[in-house]
This record gives C-alpha cells, sequence and structure tokens, in this order.
C-alpha cells in the first residue's frame, strides 16, 4: 500500500518523521509521496525523501501559495531532472473557496506546472475547492 499524499515537511509529522516511517512499515506500507506546497517546502522535502528508501516528493505550488511563490516551467523541469525520488508535479490547482491568492495568479501557476508535467511525463497532484470548471 501506498500513501500517495502526504505532508512530511508539516509539523507535527516532520518532528517525528522517524516514528512516523516506522508506524507506515508496521501497518504494511511501502511508500510515502510528500507533496510539496512552497519554495520552502521543496528544499524540506529534498532532505526529508534522502531519509528512508520508501519516501519519495514532488515539486509544486499550492493554490494558496500563489501570492508568495512562482515558479516558472524550466525551474520545475530542472528540479525534477535533480532527484529521481521526485516522481510527480504539486500539489497545484485552483481554489477559490479561500480567498488566499488572487484568482489569475493561481490560474499561471496552475497552468505552469501542467506544462511542466507534460514536457516530462510527470502526474500532476492536483488540488480543486469550487473550481471545478476551471480546473477541468
Amino acid at each position: 500500500m501506498i500513501d500517495s499524499h502526504c505532508h512530511l515537511d508539516h509539523e507535527p509529522l516532520l518532528e517525528n518523521l522517524n516514528d512516523i516511517i516506522n508506524r507506515s512499515k508496521k501497518v504494511g506500507l511501502t511508500k510515502l509521496l510528500t507533496i510539496c506546497t512552497t519554495l520552502d517546502s521543496f528544499e524540506s522535502i529534498k532532505k526529508i525523501i534522502k531519509k528512508d528508501k520508501m519516501i519519495y516528493g514532488t515539486y509544486g505550488i499550492h493554490p494558496h501559495e500563489t501570492e508568495k511563490n512562482q515558479v516558472k516551467k524550466e525551474t520545475i523541469i530542472q528540479a525534477i531532472k535533480e532527484n529521481n525520488k521526485i516522481i510527480g508535479i504539486g500539489e497545484t490547482g485552483l481554489d477559490f473557496y479561500y480567498n488566499h491568492a488572487n484568482k489569475n495568479r493561481q490560474i499561471g501557476s496552475f497552468k505552469t506546472h501542467i506544462e511542466a508535467s507534460i514536457s516530462l511525463n510527470k502526474p500532476v497532484i492536483i488540488h480543486s475547492r469550487k473550481a471545478e470548471l476551471e480546473t477541468f
């Protein structure tokens, strides 16, 4: 079994990472995919994926974070090419329920992530809340 969406770089998981890994193995998990949400998050994820062979990561900017975090397609591509344990793109998408980020910034960021995923032939982890039509 695989946990395909966790945030090991967030507390309280990060401070208990060794325990999380051990408990995951005890219950039969074979892989953990820790999902990136910010530029700082990616720096943490690069360290976390080295902790155990079962941990993999992604690179992306959550829609709530697009006011403070913007990334270019080339940056995403380079980050993924540099590490074979970064296996997906995201968390990206649209969230129009909360007003944490400008709608157009979210859309632009989402498009950038999609373009990078097409270039790399990698999956995208999509967050969509009250934006189903625009996401589709």
